[in-house]
């Protein structure tokens, strides 16, 4: 619970620099561009690649594969839910692949993994490595589509997708790669989290701190992200008979607050990053009180 907790406010320090940075102008517009793109494209893909291959775990490829089913499913089902849930909240049309795309995907690398490796340790962090696959499979294009409304197959084929497949694939087939090529891409991903949360700070500093919370819709998106679909996804895998650790990574992922992806896809193709902006503040803040909870009251 604790190791969850201060994780958001580790979070949440990097956001505040982030914010200050763009206020005091140390960050600019076209430098919170030129971040996103090697957030998205060079680090992350470096992150995946070591998390999966550097694990030892010992899941045998069956168990890897109905990991990836698995969370494929995850993501169809809050896709469901979203679709239910989002024409009820009267949002305006241009916004509406932004509340999609946010009840559909949470925060599942820069704060998932880390969460679910204090608090399901190492077979928490694999398993979750492993659901980034089918995830950025979908934020390269219907998240793209929904975000900006915009589509191109080349998209899909993105670094970070790629290396999360090879390194499925090697993992399998238990390839053995030099550990000091590994520990360099481990070492370069670490810059991951940090980086991102500072993008959407510095987006945030180029907003009136006021308007961010002139956004009703925002709360019942902050109770059906935090609590609803995971609460409904534990109902369901009750009845699965999978491996617990499995089980709980799914669960807590899809209690994650908003994706970080979204605002910094928004700013490289075009989309409304300002709403996006917000919906991860109020979520990631909160989510230091509903994370926490989760791993208390569940694990």
């Amino acid at each position: 619970m604790n190791a969850a907790r201060n994780q958001i406010l580790i979070i949440f320090l990097a956001i505040l620099t982030g914010f200050v940075c763009r206020k005091t102008n140390v960050i600019t517009e076209e430098a919170t561009g030129t971040l996103s793109n090697i957030v998205v494209k060079v680090i992350l893909p470096f992150y995946l690649f070591s998390a999966i291959l550097r694990s030892e775990v010992g899941v045998n490829a069956g168990g890897v594969a109905v990991a990836l089913l698995m969370s494929a499913g995850m993501f169809l089902f809050s896709g469901a839910v979203a679709l239910l849930v989002v024409p009820l909240l009267k949002v305006k049309p241009d916004d509406r692949g932004v509340y999609l795309f946010e009840l559909m995907c949470g925060n599942v690398a820069y704060i998932g993994i880390p969460v679910c490796q204090a608090v399901l340790g190492d077979a928490g962090a694999f398993y979750a490595s492993l659901l980034n696959i089918p995830y950025n499979l979908i934020c390269f294009s219907l998240g793209i589509f929904l975000l900006a409304g915009k589509l191109s197959l080349k998209r899909i084929a993105n670094p970070a997708f790629l290396s999360g497949l090879v390194a499925a694939i090697l993992y399998m087939l238990q390839v053995k790669l030099p550990d000091v090529l590994l520990s360099g891409c481990a070492f370069i991903g670490q810059a991951t989290s940090p980086c991102a949360m500072i993008v959407i700070g510095a987006v945030l500093g180029s907003v009136p701190f006021k308007d961010i919370f002139t956004e009703w819709r925002a709360i019942p998106y902050v109770v059906l992200r935090l609590f609803g679909i995971s609460a409904l996804l534990a109902l369901v895998l009750r009845f699965v008979p999978v491996d617990p650790v499995l089980k709980g990574m799914l669960i807590l992922m899809a209690a994650m607050p908003a994706a970080t992806n979204s605002t910094m896809l928004c700013t490289i193709y075009g989309g409304n990053r300002e709403l996006s902006a917000k919906l991860i503040f109020l979520s990631t803040a909160l989510s230091a009180v509903s994370l926490p909870l989760w791993a208390a009251l569940y694990f």
